[in-house]
């Protein structure tokens, strides 16, 4: 697949979820994963592609849980655990393990149709690695793609710059749509973050099969760039590739197709993370 033209020929519908009528509400970004993955599917043109970007910081340090996380043998003090650490848990819908998201994080995914492209599970992983790529080439980084197994949320696509993991990159489909989501930490206390994620294994008596995290084994952008490297700065560079090389326009969350399956699916989003909260 040619990474370059899988951009170039879709018209790109840009929403930034610190702009969306629910952005003060933690659980949003991943109500409106649930519902792009289907609204996208509704509105491709006869002859054409469109595709969305979603740009998903969050506010408050939070924790994205996995479903094999809640399966912990002792999860609900591991639970406890982040919880007293300041940190809202909720159960994400993607594969993988937990992840650390706050004002230092930011999340970011495309979701596409596939009706008339056929998109393997590697080239969604590859494009994403692309796009990530080229928001931060002017800065001479070079991202590499491979496993950094004693990182939290370890993955054969984690995003890797200078040896040390910098991101993850997961994966959703239903049916015709495809959701590719990255988190990448830009600065803050990434030792901090990581160690928070070991702690979270041990009090959960996680076994072998769960990452034995060594907080050395990632970092931030900032701290390889060697330069301030924050939010504004990333969705300035994000929206400079954007708009220098591809074919973009704003995407409305107000439209009656996203809020009514941001309606119908809120409950169900928020009810995996609710059994947390109900089994204290």
């Amino acid at each position: 697949m040619d990474l370059q033209q899988f951009f170039t020929q879709r018209q790109w519908l840009i929403f930034d979820n610190r702009v969306s009528p629910h952005h003060l509400d933690n659980f949003s970004s991943l109500v409106y994963q649930d519902s792009f993955i289907r609204y996208v599917q509704d509105i491709q043109p006869a002859t054409s592609q469109i595709g969305l970007i979603h740009l998903y910081p969050t506010a408050s340090p939070t924790i994205l849980l996995g479903a094999r996380d809640t399966r912990l043998p002792k999860a609900q003090e591991g639970f406890q655990l982040l919880k007293e650490a300041g940190y809202q848990l909720i159960v994400r819908p993607h594969g993988g393990l937990a992840v650390v998201t706050d004002p230092g994080v930011v999340n970011l995914s495309f979701v596409v149709d596939t009706t008339h492209e056929s998109i393997s599970i590697d080239q969604g992983y590859e494009a994403m690695a692309y796009l990530i790529q080229s928001i931060l080439a002017p800065y001479g980084a070079v991202i590499e793609t491979y496993e950094i197994p004693d990182s939290y949320c370890p993955g054969k696509y984690d995003l890797v710059l200078n040896g040390k993991k910098i991101g993850g990159i997961a994966q959703r489909r239903f049916k015709q749509g495809i959701t590719v989501a990255a988190y990448l930490s830009l600065d803050g206390n990434q030792d901090k973050r990581a160690t928070l994620i070991r702690e979270f294994y041990q009090v959960g008596q996680a076994d072998d099969s769960y990452p034995q995290v060594n907080p050395q084994s990632m970092t931030t952008l900032e701290k390889e760039l060697n330069r301030p490297y924050d939010l504004n700065q990333f969705v300035e560079d994000l929206s400079h590739w954007l708009q220098t090389t591809q074919r973009v326009q704003i995407g409305d969350f107000t439209t009656p197709e996203v809020e009514s399956y941001y309606q119908r699916f809120y409950p169900q989003t928020t009810k995996r993370s609710q059994r947390i909260e109900q089994e204290d």
